[in-house]
């Protein structure tokens, strides 16, 4: 057998990587292949939560661009769990993208399927851009450390190589490039590549590239921490007076259509704050609710501006303020500090 960490398992579909779980565990992970969308959910939850995370509320509400948010120190996950990931949109994926972006989160995606067929187990995918993977590779990664290697792109499977460890160990066996190129089947161009980290290769290349070399030459990916490219323009159109009213105080204020808040309000000091509108308190109870949980999650504020009267000042930790009280307010700082105040006084 080939001492090739996170790779020979893969010449054996679907059945590689035997993780060191016990039965009682293993066994629910596996069935997670047939699970529905509400199961699969409770089990990212609870993986998330037993690998340390502190997890918000489901976001229940429509549309929504992610399900959860979860958070462990410095980091911030935004995640979209559903059993196909084909149903994730380019509209969505742009959306979530945006959302992580300004709230400096990672996007995640579990699912089972994509394209017709099961994710593998210890493969990254992405779904326009954002990383995606199955069930059993978040618990592999999450709660047991087992790195991921290999990565699914048009073609087959990949993986990233160490091009450092490649041209260390090439010359230490005393081979010109044309000698391994020669010994691995590919051109002396694409060995100078692999060696300046400019090329990927394919998973059956780089068994042959360890085989012959005796070392380990791989890198691994942290899914957690993947660039994730937004292209998309961001709508600068404010759809409601609530949100121009943020605006003309100083805010910068980018709009969430699929999220259970309407927009993230951001102060010259990079203060984030959820923003919420509606017509009345009981119209907006179940998404301040939600908006609770996740400023609780992402350290960020939260507050739903009411058009009108209202007795509630809060509800969870999320503030809730009139619109003619916001008008009275001079800038980001007094609103900031005025939210602090109601905060505090009604906890």
């Amino acid at each position: 057998m080939i001492k090739l960490w996170g790779i020979y398992f893969l010449i054996i579909p679907l059945t590689f990587i035997t993780p060191p779980f016990n039965d009682k565990i293993h066994k629910p992970l596996i069935q997670t292949f047939i699970m529905n969308r509400s199961l699969l959910l409770l089990s990212v939850i609870e993986v998330l939560n037993r690998g340390g995370f502190a997890t918000s509320e489901r976001c229940d509400v429509r549309p929504r661009s992610f399900d959860i948010v979860a958070s462990k120190d410095d980091q911030i996950l935004l995640l979209k769990v559903l059993s196909n990931i084909d149903a994730v949109s380019q509209e969505m994926a742009e959306e979530l993208k945006r959302i992580t972006k300004h709230l400096m989160a990672s996007p995640l995606i579990i699912g089972d399927r994509m394209k017709g067929r099961y994710l593998e187990r210890g493969v990254l995918y992405r779904r326009y851009g954002i990383p995606s993977m199955n069930l059993a590779t978040l618990s592999d990664y999450i709660l047991n450390g087992i790195r991921i290697y290999v990565y699914s792109e048009r073609g087959g499977l990949y993986v990233r190589i160490n091009g450092t460890a490649i041209r260390r160990a090439r010359l230490q066996k005393g081979l010109s490039l044309g000698d391994l190129s020669k010994m691995i089947g590919v051109s002396r161009r694409s060995i100078s590549r692999y060696e300046e980290d400019l090329m990927e290769t394919t998973v059956s290349k780089a068994i042959e590239l360890q085989e012959v070399l005796g070392e380990d030459v791989l890198t691994s990916i942290d899914p957690f921490f993947t660039r994730v490219n937004d292209t998309s323009e961001e709508n600068t159109e404010l759809p409601s007076e609530v949100l121009q009213l943020m605006s003309e105080i100083g805010f910068d204020v980018h709009v969430t259509p699929q999220a259970p808040f309407d927009a993230i309000s951001e102060d010259k000091k990079r203060t984030k704050i959820l923003t919420g509108s509606g017509k009345n308190v009981s119209s907006v109870i179940k998404r301040a609710k939600i908006m609770s949980s996740i400023s609780r999650v992402t350290g960020t504020m939260s507050v739903v501006i009411i058009e009108g009267r209202s007795k509630a000042k809060n509800i969870d930790n999320t503030v809730i303020i009139e619109d003619r009280e916001v008008e009275k307010i001079a800038d980001t700082s007094e609103f900031v500090e005025t939210l602090r105040r109601k905060s505090c006084m009604y906890q």
